[in-house]
């Protein structure tokens, strides 16, 4: 699967400390992915001993990996004895279960791990989703063999994925170097699906930049089929799932004050369409051309509103 990297990624996310820990030891390869990901973001990797409140948590957590395995930390290296981590924040924590998004000062957390294997995903893959999902229907691949899509706001990857499994070749943009490090974990640790590894190419990067730089220096104008947006909007649900990756994202990234120039530069390159998610009760993007959608696609928690390219 290629990875195209970006080295210009700063090494630290909005003034905010982030570190790399190995907790899975007993395995040469999370030791060497962790050299690589500290080579390429300048994220330092650093040893610390479990402290209280995450030992407590493991032991709750314990009891529940069955129904929430991605939350499982065998063992705890947060904290040494001299309070150290109160100065960092984030943890990027190479678990058994795969690289995890930790918050030092946040154990009732838990982890935040990408995971292409979950049950919810291949369950959705595999049961009454594919190309009648409202999502396939708003990118338009009904009747097309393949269709290329730019990801600009790649997150979690999820929609990345449902993208991939209904047949789209993915480029997922994410500016964030911790968030693309989960993705590309995540990507690398695909297993039986080795169509969908080959269908997600990860590039780390601001979004409108990218498309800016690939519209200049191409022959054609259309840089891609569909150009994908999925800006950062307040979430009025109150699940424990999404106020914790939403307040991460948030933590990590700052408000999304750029949804209107990122959806400039996408219809300025997109050959077919430009399809944005946005929560059901929300307006559109209010652009300076005063373009509205052509049409919208209705889930039952999100619209996708379409853009047509004539």
């Amino acid at each position: 699967m290629p990875d195209s990297s970006n080295k210009d990624i700063k090494p630290t996310e909005k003034n905010i400390g982030v570190v790399i820990v190995i907790e899975d030891k007993d395995r040469i390869a999370p030791t060497e992915d962790a050299k690589h990901l500290s080579a390429d973001t300048g994220f330092p990797i650093v040893n610390r001993g479990p402290t209280k409140a995450h030992t407590h948590l493991n032991t709750r957590q314990s009891k529940a990996k069955n129904k929430k395995s991605h939350k499982n930390t065998k063992s705890s290296v947060h904290n040494d004895n001299n309070d150290a981590t109160t100065l960092i924040e984030w943890q990027l924590v190479y678990t058994s279960e795969g690289l995890a998004l930790r918050l030092s000062n946040e154990p009732s957390w838990g982890d935040i791990i990408v995971d292409f294997n979950s049950a919810a995903l291949n369950y959705r893959k595999q049961h009454g989703g594919g190309r009648n999902e409202a999502l396939a229907k708003a990118i338009g691949i009904k009747g097309k063999e393949s269709l290329s899509v730019i990801d600009c706001t790649a997150g979690m990857g999820n929609d990345s994925f449902v993208m991939a499994s209904v047949g789209a070749s993915v480029i997922m943009l994410e500016r964030s170097p911790v968030i693309a490090a989960l993705l590309q974990d995540a990507i690398n640790r695909i297993d039986g699906h080795p169509d969908l590894s080959e269908r997600l190419t990860l590039h780390k990067g601001d979004a409108r930049d990218y498309i800016l730089q690939q519209g200049e220096k191409g022959n054609s104008k259309a840089i891609s089929d569909v150009i994908y947006l999925d800006p950062m909007f307040p979430h009025k649900k109150k699940s424990a799932l999404v106020k914790k990756e939403m307040r991460a994202f948030q933590q990590l990234l700052g408000e999304d004050m750029d949804s209107a120039q990122l959806l400039e530069a996408a219809l300025k390159y997109a050959g077919n369409r430009v399809v944005v998610k946005r929560p059901s009760y929300a307006e559109p993007i209010e652009l300076s051309s005063g373009r509205l959608p052509n049409t919208a696609i209705e889930s039952k928690k999100h619209r996708f509103d379409v853009y047509i390219q004539h």
